[in-house]
């Protein structure tokens, strides 16, 4: 189970390096926690509190509670991956809504 939630996750980092070419603050706060998840240091980790902070004040803002939720959850990704505690398919689930929430 823990191999195919890594596949998925690098899928998915596959598919986000494919569009880099249009940063949007949302992809650059998902490849900054890709990143956090890769290699959970606080140098890697912390850059996703700004991105994420903002995010979540324009969604607010347009009233996007589905946004607003997923960004909640990919912070506690992160937090949780500062912690020492790795889940590969709640990272790349959260990941993923972020994609599907926020427009």
């Amino acid at each position: 189970m823990a191999h195919a939630a890594r596949a998925g996750l690098l899928t998915w980092l596959i598919a986000m390096a494919g569009s880099a070419m249009a940063m949007t603050p949302l992809t650059t706060l998902q490849q900054a926690a890709s990143q956090c998840f890769a290699n959970p240091s606080a140098a890697r980790c912390d850059g996703v509190w700004d991105l994420s902070a903002q995010l979540k004040q324009q969604a607010e803002k347009n009233e996007q509670l589905g946004c607003y939720s997923s960004l909640l959850a990919l912070e506690s990704m992160v937090s949780m991956a500062k912690l020492g505690s790795q889940d590969h398919a709640q990272q790349t689930k959260a990941l993923q809504t972020t994609s599907r929430e926020c427009p």
